[in-house]
């Protein structure tokens, strides 16, 4: 998508002049792994006009493949628009995708077969089905195919209700979970889609009994105020539960952290370190929040300083 926002906090009924960025959930995500050295395809469908090509060149630029991007002559590309809020005025969002290039996706689209032939990972999350039903079986396509390739499947709930209903989201949602291998899922979307009820910290362990994916990661934050916060996770697998220390933050624009989170959790979980992985989500995560913009614009140094701890005043 594009994201639209006024200058500054400005309301949308005030302003004279928008910003721009390349936002969408999974692209974030893609972006984010390119950076740190992961090799990293974006599939999606664009219309193919100049915002659409606008995406496709941004994502390029921070070494996302897209070559396998579907090109709509005949759609939009889906917008969104952020009138940042500060106290007691809250962060809004606003939707203009309807009939974009992405939601006419259906399956057969794309030989999958091809596609994830050599790869380690499919990632996926839960606002793609929300889009229409073409997408939400499309979705199901992709997941099949990677079970059968023996390929691990990651999938963030993600949750948005201006998309669809709970009841409707669950009901999709649990067709796709005994084909993930790694659930990402913030516990409000646990309470809101699974009806999984208890404290934040027990979240991954009730949703893997139940679900029984391999493993499940619940990010938590701990907000001490509304500019100052702390990132912190769970995740939880038939034998283990870990849980980390957490990394604090300062809030500049929250949106896209939930992204970075995830890659940060998949650049561990594909070293094949849980411990790693937390650590590498909540650092990125945090770092999101004073990063204006969905995506974070980052580095492996700047992840191992992070790792390291976090650096104070100036560095020269």
């Amino acid at each position: 998508m594009l994201r639209l926002s006024p200058p500054g906090y400005q309301r949308i009924t005030q302003a004279e002049r928008f910003e721009i960025a390349i936002a969408g959930t999974e692209s974030n995500t893609a972006a984010v792994l390119a950076q740190l050295g992961v090799q990293t395809v974006w599939l999606s469908r664009l219309p193919d006009n100049p915002l659409g090509h606008l995406v496709a060149q941004r994502l390029r630029s921070l070494g996302v493949d897209v070559q396998h991007v579907s090109w709509d002559s005949d759609s939009r590309l889906g917008l969104y628009f952020v009138e940042p809020g500060v106290t007691p005025r809250p962060t809004r969002v606003y939707y203009d995708r309807k009939g974009s290039a992405m939601s006419r996706w259906r399956p057969g689209e794309w030989d999958w077969y091809d596609l994830l032939r050599g790869a380690s990972l499919l990632h996926a999350t839960g606002i793609t089905p929300a889009l229409s039903e073409g997408c939400r079986e499309a979705t199901w396509e992709a997941l099949q195919v990677a079970r059968e390739m023996n390929i691990s499947v990651s999938f963030d709930l993600n949750y948005r209700s201006l998309l669809w209903s709970p009841d409707e989201a669950r009901r999709v949602i649990e067709s796709l979970l005994p084909l993930v291998d790694l659930l990402i899922v913030s516990p409000a979307d646990a309470r809101t889609v699974l009806a999984v009820d208890g404290e934040d910290m027990d979240i991954a362990v009730q949703i893997q009994r139940r679900y029984r994916v391999p493993v499940v990661a619940t990010p938590l934050r701990d907000q001490q105020s509304a500019t100052v916060g702390r990132r912190y996770s769970v995740v939880a697998t038939a034998e283990n539960v870990w849980r980390s220390e957490g990394c604090p933050f300062e809030v500049i624009d929250p949106i896209g952290s939930g992204d970075a989170y995830d890659a940060g959790l998949l650049y561990g979980y594909l070293q094949g370190d849980i411990e790693l992985a937390m650590r590498c989500a909540d650092a990125l995560s945090a770092l999101k929040h004073t990063v204006p913009g969905d995506v974070l614009f980052t580095s492996p140094d700047e992840l191992q300083q992070l790792l390291q701890g976090i650096p104070r005043g100036i560095v020269r």
